[in-house]
């Protein structure tokens, strides 16, 4: 049956272990049934609360001083899914699954093994017409309200688009949607994460040095051993637009190490565009660059590129 938590998390700084706050919506028989809610208090050593984290989803140090712990929040979550096994949907459940699972080996937790549906993964399937896969971008394509960064209101917003897409492919089940395109409900077990399309480790969190300016990944070298798990690994990427939280060149490091290549200019190769967080709001607006023009270009085209922002390309190389 059409039974599920969305689930959205909120994290302090670039840590999966940093998680501050945490949304469920819970659908029962294809309805709204439950909505869930909480800040958490970061574990001490994962506790620094980055400002570009706070303009993004307006939480601070102060705001979770008082706040429940992970191991105590995830008792709650647990009263939810474990007795009917629910399966969680997440929008972009790269980041989502891997908070989820950092948190329970970092709290040593015993726990069923979690199946999961991405709403992102299915969104590209579904309404490939679209410039990109944010969850603000469909929410407001389908009309669905939205107080964007607010873990509450993401987790509804990706419950109300895996109930779209239940409803446009008339399925009853998550499991189903996943199937119509090729693909099985992924696995969060205890030897680690099985994604919808194959099976993967995901790896823990990295940081990387600042590097000179460069617009293409030309001779640059990976910091260290290339995360091969990567999502981005083997992919193409394009810049454009100026970056907040680190310059273009820690950009194309992180890129680097995450096995993918960098150029300058948009092309038929290119696999991911990705936008400052800033000019996403004035490409909105009709102020575009000329690579974001040629991306729109070939999306229309039929080639299989996505626009991505600063904030998503964050969560794919953490």
């Amino acid at each position: 049956m059409s039974n599920f938590i969305a689930i959205d998390y909120e994290t302090a700084n670039s840590s999966y272990e940093s998680v501050c706050a945490v949304g469920i919506t819970v659908v029962e028989n294809g309805e709204i049934f439950a909505r869930y809610y909480s800040l958490i208090k970061p574990p001490k050593e994962y506790s620094y609360f980055d400002p570009f984290n706070t303009s993004i989803h307006g939480i601070s140090e102060r705001d979770v001083r008082k706040a429940p712990s992970f191991a105590e929040v995830w008792k709650d979550i647990e009263s939810f899914y474990v007795e009917k096994n629910l399966p969680f949907a997440c929008h972009y459940a790269g980041f989502d699954i891997r908070v989820t699972e950092s948190m329970l080996f970092h709290i040593g937790a015993n726990f069923q093994d979690i199946y999961f549906f991405d709403t992102c993964t299915i969104s590209k399937k579904v309404w490939p017409e679209l410039l990109n896969y944010k969850l603000n971008t469909i929410a407001n394509f389908l009309g669905i309200n939205l107080d964007h960064h607010n873990a509450a209101s993401d987790a509804e917003a990706c419950a109300k688009i895996a109930l779209k897409q239940m409803e446009l492919l008339s399925f009853d089940s998550l499991s189903k949607v996943a199937q119509n395109f090729g693909y099985d409900l992924g696995i969060l077990s205890s030897k680690g994460v099985k994604r919808m399309s194959d099976s993967k480790r995901y790896p823990n969190t990295k940081t990387y040095e600042y590097g000179h300016y460069a617009q293409s990944s030309k001779g640059i070298l990976p910091s260290g051993v290339i995360n091969e798990e990567s999502d981005l690994n083997g992919k193409n990427i394009v810049f454009t637009g100026g970056l907040q939280s680190m310059t273009r060149a820690n950009a194309i490091q992180r890129a680097v190490n995450n096995g993918a290549k960098v150029i300058s200019s948009v092309s038929k190769k290119t696999n991911y565009l990705v936008v400052g967080i800033s000019e996403f709001i004035n490409f909105e607006k009709g102020l575009t660059t000329n690579k974001y023009k040629e991306a729109e270009q070939m999306l229309a085209d039929g080639f299989d590129i996505c626009i991505i922002d600063e904030e998503e390309f964050l969560k794919m190389t953490l």
